[in-house]
């Protein structure tokens, strides 16, 4: 079997709960990010102006994060939806860290405070996280001394419950479609257009194959990255090397051997 034909298989196997799929079915997908967004927040009134896959928030000096999905609806308010299934990766920091990364992108200098639009970190968990066996969990800040009435921030958290499976609450067939392989077992048929597109079309599975390519290059450039980090270290405690020798040797940028030679 080639790589072609194994990528074909893989992608029949692919779900809305994994996050590269969710991401790629639902890039710039506003009437099917409207539907998750007024399910998730319990409305029908979400009107999506933007919405795109992937979006990246860097930090020059600390840690960065992609965002799967990030949303904005027409009061400006930004909403991130995220698909964990990895247990690892549904930890209460994270998502701290999340709306904080969301927050720092939000203010030019000079803007007051005030200004700062409500954000939502939505987190899909293909298991329970709480173990409560419900189907939403709101996160909010709170004032201890005021018999917890909320702090009213404007910053929100939720962590949906992927293990929900009441068909009588929204949530519950929202989280029905999310493990769904073959599109005519989705119930929505927004969600059901967008995951036949990408499995069932010439053009949906040749963006997928191409996705697939552009994923295993990326791990191997990452592996060789690793390498060449681990032997400039080597290099550094030998003391024998030049930064301009360690860099050429390497491959890595003169700053790049600075920065593992201040650390």
């Amino acid at each position: 079997m080639n790589e072609n034909e194994k990528d074909l298989q893989r992608i029949k196997e692919l779900r809305l709960m994994d996050d590269d799929f969710f991401s790629e079915a639902l890039d710039g997908k506003i009437e099917a990010v409207e539907y998750i967004l007024n399910t998730v927040l319990e409305r029908d009134d979400i009107k999506v102006k933007s919405t795109k896959a992937q979006v990246e928030y860097k930090s020059a000096t600390k840690r960065s994060i992609i965002l799967d999905i990030q949303a904005e609806d027409t009061d400006g308010k930004l909403m991130d939806i995220e698909i964990q299934r990895s247990d690892r990766g549904t930890g209460v920091k994270r998502a701290r860290f999340h709306s904080s990364m969301i927050d720092r992108s939000l203010l030019c200098k000079g803007d007051e405070f005030e200004d700062l639009v409500d954000t939502y970190v939505i987190f899909i968990t293909e298991n329970d996280k709480f173990g409560m066996g419900i189907p939403l969990y709101h996160v909010e800040r709170r004032i201890t001394e005021m018999e917890y009435a909320l702090f009213a921030d404007g910053a929100h958290i939720i962590y949906v419950n992927g293990e929900y499976r009441n068909m009588e609450h929204p949530v519950g067939c929202l989280m029905y479609d999310f493990p769904c392989k073959d599109a005519k077992d989705i119930l929505n048929p927004l969600l059901a257009e967008e995951v036949r597109y990408l499995k069932e079309t010439e053009g949906g599975r040749s963006q997928m194959c191409k996705l697939l390519e552009e994923m295993r290059n990326e791990a191997a450039a990452e592996g060789n990255y690793e390498k060449a980090v681990s032997t400039a270290l080597k290099m550094l405690a030998r003391g024998r090397d030049s930064m301009e020798e360690i860099a050429e040797l390497t491959g890595l940028s003169l700053e790049e051997v600075q920065d593992l030679a201040d650390k």
